[in-house]
């Protein structure tokens, strides 16, 4: 007769996910047998969920769990982005699409790669794009230079940032949206 082999499973428990930069909030729960099957981990939730606010709806949030204890996965936010749909949606025929990407470092040394996207309220000339694009790339690197990464999450977060771009740049020419695409901690 033959040996049957028998497979004996670990049993899994959940951990709950918090984030660190939003007070210690609950933002999820993931299942693991072990504390360091779940380090690593990404999670991604709309930034509404956390602010209570619908107009930040087209915005998610992806944090990623690097901390383990007490049956408890503390995660760092690594990522902040616009659905594509939202994009698709807000662009329309007839306007100028600026995008760019490029990398910054804040006063606390963590380097970031921001994309911003600039829709202008009609067809542009390729000079006064290509100077939208320069200023965009100047407040956002003189800006990181002056605060730290906890204080450019606020800042994000809260669309001070963004507005504060684009009261800047309508002086150049006039933009129907000033956003930030995408910011990614490296």
């Amino acid at each position: 007769m033959a040996e049957i082999a028998i497979l004996k499973k670990k049993k899994k428990k959940t951990y709950v996910l918090i984030a660190k930069e939003f007070n210690n909030m609950e933002i999820g729960e993931t299942l693991a047998s072990e504390d360091n099957l779940v380090l690593g981990r990404t999670i991604e939730i709309g930034l509404n969920q956390i602010t209570n606010d619908p107009k930040t709806g087209s915005v998610k949030i992806k944090f990623k769990v690097n901390e383990v204890k007490e049956g408890r996965g503390y995660c760092e936010l690594v990522q902040y982005f616009m659905i594509p749909t939202y994009v698709r949606r807000v662009v329309k025929p007839g306007k100028e699409k600026i995008e760019d990407s490029f990398l910054v470092l804040t006063k606390d040394n963590v380097k970031l790669r921001i994309k911003p996207i600039l829709l202008t309220k009609a067809e542009t000339q390729h000079s006064l794009l290509s100077s939208l694009r320069f200023k965009t790339r100047e407040i956002f690197v003189e800006y990181c230079k002056k605060n730290d990464y906890n204080r450019l999450l606020d800042d994000i977060i809260s669309h001070n940032l963004q507005k504060t771009l684009r009261d800047t740049l309508k002086k150049i020419y006039p933009l129907n949206v000033a956003e930030i695409r995408l910011m990614e901690k490296l």
